[in-house]
Formats: C-alpha cells, sequence, structure tokens
C-alpha cells in the first residue's frame, strides 16, 4: 500500500492509502493503471483506470483521477 500525502485538509489531513492492481507499460512508456484508494479524511473509497506517462507518480496520477472524478465508488 503507498501512502500520499495531498497537501490538503478536509475532517483531517487528507492521506490517500492506495492499492495497485494492475500497472502495465507498453513499449511506448505508456502506463494503464488499476488502483483502488481510500480516503479517510472525506469518507471516500474509490477505483481508478487510467492511463499516465512511465514518469508519473502513482500518487499524483490517482489523485487526478479522483479529482476529476473518473472513479467508480467502493
Amino acid at each position: 500500500m503507498i501512502q500520499f500525502k495531498t497537501g490538503r485538509t478536509y475532517d483531517a489531513e487528507q492521506v490517500l492509502e492506495i492499492t495497485i492492481e494492475q500497472d502495465k507499460e507498453d513499449e511506448f512508456g505508456i502506463r494503464e493503471i488499476t488502483a483502488t484508494f481510500v480516503d479517510a479524511s472525506r469518507h471516500i473509497e474509490g477505483r481508478v483506470h487510467t492511463v499516465a506517462s512511465a514518469f508519473a507518480g502513482i500518487g499524483p496520477i490517482v489523485l487526478e483521477a479522483y479529482d476529476a472524478g473518473h472513479y467508480t465508488p467502493i
């Protein structure tokens, strides 16, 4: 599990607890990622499925999808 501090505060400091289910990289350096997250500060849990550059970190990738509403609540 990865803990990603967003620098935001809601009910408490926002720290996403992220579990990677799939992280595949193709020959062009594009990653296909499926991950679940728990945001205890906002009482939200979800699953994201997205693509990103091989150079991007998992925390920012998941946060970007979450912020855009591109996740499935679980």
